[in-house]
């Protein structure tokens, strides 16, 4: 990535672009994330949005296990890129959340893999992820390319126009799209096509049952899970009050594949449902 400044209004803000020749390998499995209300609670529709953006440690709970699993499994293959529509000056705010949560790849290095500059004078959230997921796609055709965000914004309008200009091109990228059921009355409907998930555990079934963890992974993080949505303590992690999902009803299976090759199927099964229980619990109870 290459860093900018921009002056708009006498205001000097900071931006981060796509620069060729920095982090350029040609990525067979990539993994893109938006960061607010994705993978950070930000609460992007609700009154109190200011006090948590300005948090740099407020993770939805076991998202980073999830991701630095993925990370782990690829290895070579692998790369992540945080793509954030937030303009300006708050991208330091969105590094300094990755950095402090513990965010694959979690070095210092972190900027190279962060997307962001958006000018909302010129051009919305929406139209500019898509220019973006494009450009990077363009630029990495990977064998398989997992699409993260969340149901507050643009998203799935962003992930849509990726999703049908692949197609369009007969391309043979893989690619799945999944969105974080986080506002219902406030939020946009999620589509057929698009995968919906309510916390990092289901999302971590849906990895393990295309491959994409190891057990080790999926049972750390429906641990995390478990023991956040059942503590007064950790609940928000899970379940913030800004977020609507007590309609929610899409839990993915478990595999018959994954449950064969693991070495505590039980365990396994007791774990998830235990999550739901938990989660259901939370959604209907707020």
């Amino acid at each position: 990535m290459k860093i900018i400044n921009k002056n708009i209004n006498g205001l000097v803000l900071m931006a981060m672009l796509p620069m060729l020749g920095l982090n350029s390998f040609a990525a067979k499995n990539l993994l893109i994330s938006d960061i607010d209300d994705t993978i950070k609670k930000t609460g992007i529709h609700s009154g109190g949005v200011a006090a948590h953006a300005l948090g740099t440690i407020n993770e939805f709970a076991g998202m980073s296990i999830l991701y630095g699993s993925w990370y782990k499994t690829t290895g070579a293959s692998g790369k992540v890129e945080y793509l954030t529509a937030a303009p300006g000056v708050i991208d330091t705010l969105g590094l300094d959340f990755l950095r402090e949560s513990g965010f694959p790849p979690g070095r210092g290095d972190i900027v190279n893999f962060v997307v962001s500059g958006r000018d909302p004078r010129s051009e919305n959230s929406g139209d500019f992820k898509a220019r973006n997921l494009i450009e990077i796609y363009e630029q990495e055709k990977p064998e398989v390319m997992i699409l993260i965000g969340d149901n507050g914004e643009q998203d799935i309008t962003a992930y849509s126009e990726l999703m049908k200009y692949v197609s369009g091109r007969n391309g043979t990228t893989r690619v799945y799209s999944f969105i974080h059921h986080v506002y219902e009355s406030a939020g946009m409907a999620i589509p057929s096509g698009h995968i919906p998930f309510v916390t990092a555990a289901d999302l971590a079934v849906h990895f393990a049952n295309h491959g994409w963890i190891r057990e080790d992974g999926l049972t750390r993080v429906l641990g995390e899970i478990e023991y956040d949505s059942g503590a007064e303590k950790y609940k928000t992690a899970v379940k913030p009050d800004f977020m609507e999902c007590a309609s929610f009803r899409e839990w993915p299976e478990l595999s018959s594949g994954v449950l064969a090759q693991a070495s505590n199927a039980s365990a396994i099964i007791a774990s998830y449902a235990q999550v739901k229980a938990n989660v259901t619990g939370l959604c209907q109870n707020y």
